[in-house]
């Protein structure tokens, strides 16, 4: 910077001393110009302070983090609702047990039950199936079978067998057994054959040969005693 200035003043001298000669005309009598004299020029160095601005600072903003709230949702769980279910209220009825001699097992005797007339019904007979609908006498009391029952008399299966009643007295089962021949081992008996045995009527249930009336194949039943 200070050497430009220097350079331009000495541009500024040589230009002003070269415009300030003078020229006078020669003659005789002339006498010699002293030359006008040269101004000395100093160069007049003029400094120019430069300011140099300072740089823009950008002030640095230093910023604070706000503190994040998080918001935890707070759930507040209910209770359940307790419907109460209504205890349910047992009426017990008392149960009327009839006085006499009535059997513990919980069928009533004839004493309790209805009379009945139970004449030409014979008595249940073990080993021996009994269709539904069919009538047998068990302990002095009429009886009927519900459905179909083998070898379970009325007292043991409740369930197979419906309670008519006490049986009147005197009962008249007897038969008549004029003309029905008796029993032979030998021979084959086809189903519902009647033959006689040990003083009762017998009807064959199947075909059979050689099972004695009575026995435990459960293939006879009894029709009653004969007159």
């Amino acid at each position: 910077m200070y050497s430009k200035l220097i350079s331009v003043a000495f541009v500024l001298a040589a230009t002003l001393a070269s415009t300030s000669a003078v020229v006078y005309p020669r003659g005789d009598n002339d006498v010699t110009p002293t030359p006008p004299m040269m101004p000395t020029v100093t160069p007049t160095t003029t400094l120019t302070p430069t300011t140099t601005s300072p740089s823009s600072t950008t002030p640095k903003t230093s910023t604070t983090p706000s503190p994040t709230t998080t918001l935890t949702p707070t759930t507040t769980t209910k209770p359940p609702t307790t419907t109460p279910t209504p205890t349910p209220t047992t009426t017990v009825t008392p149960t009327v047990r009839p006085t006499g001699t009535g059997k513990p097992d919980g069928h009533p005797n004839k004493a309790s039950a209805p009379s009945v007339p139970c004449d030409g019904v014979q008595p249940w007979q073990a080993n021996l199936a009994y269709s539904a609908g069919a009538q047998v006498i068990f302990n002095n009391q009429l009886w009927t079978a519900s459905q179909w029952s083998y070898n379970n008399n009325p007292e043991s299966a409740a369930g197979a067998w419906t309670l008519n009643g006490a049986c009147n007295q005197p009962i008249s089962n007897k038969v008549d057994c004029t003309g029905i021949p008796a029993w032979n081992k030998s021979t084959a008996y086809p189903g519902a054959s009647k033959v006689t045995f040990n003083g009762h009527l017998w009807i064959s249930t199947q075909w059979t040969e050689s099972n004695s009336p009575g026995d435990t194949s459960g293939t006879w039943k009894d029709l009653g005693a004969c007159n």
